[in-house]
C-alpha cells in the first residue's frame, strides 16, 4: 500500500466519510478491449460515474431512475482473510438511495465462481456491519 493510502477496521467503517473519496481505479478505454468502460452523466447524484461493463451503465440508469442522491464508483478495496487464505474486492457502487446506503456488485449469476461469491458474501458482510445494504 502507498502513502495516501488509508486502513480502516470494520468496526469503524461507518463513519468513514467514503463519499467524499476519489474511485479506486481511473476509467480508461484503449481499442480491442473486451469490456466496455465509460462514464454515465446522472441526473439525480449529479455528474458523471465511471462504470466498467454494460451491466453497470444499466444499473447506473437503474439508481438514477430511483433518485440515489450520491453514487461513488469503485469507493474503496476490501481486503480480508479467510480460511483459505487473503482475498480483496474493489466493489462496483456506494449509492445513497432514501437516505440508506447500499455496496453494490454486478456480476451475471452464470459468470460468478466461487472465489468471487466468497468476495461478494464479504463485502455483504461487511456492509451489514456497517448499517448498509
Amino acid at each position: 500500500m502507498g502513502t495516501d493510502t488509508l486502513c480502516w477496521p470494520v468496526q469503524d467503517m461507518a463513519h468513514v466519510p467514503v463519499m467524499s473519496s476519489r474511485p479506486m481505479r481511473g476509467f480508461t478505454w484503449r481499442a480491442k478491449q473486451r469490456h466496455h468502460p465509460g462514464l454515465e452523466a446522472m441526473a439525480s447524484a449529479g455528474g458523471k460515474h465511471g462504470f466498467e461493463s454494460l451491466k453497470e451503465v444499466s444499473l447506473l440508469v437503474a439508481l438514477d431512475f430511483l433518485r440515489a442522491s450520491e453514487v461513488l464508483s469503485q469507493p474503496f478495496r476490501l481486503d480480508f482473510e479467510h480460511a483459505g487464505g487473503h482475498a480483496w474486492l474493489i466493489p462496483d457502487f456506494l449509492a445513497v438511495i432514501g437516505g440508506g446506503m447500499w455496496l453494490l456488485d454486478v456480476r451475471p449469476m452464470e459468470l460468478i465462481k466461487e472465489e468471487e461469491a466468497l468476495k461478494f458474501a464479504a463485502a455483504r458482510e461487511v456492509a451489514a456491519a456497517c448499517g448498509r445494504r
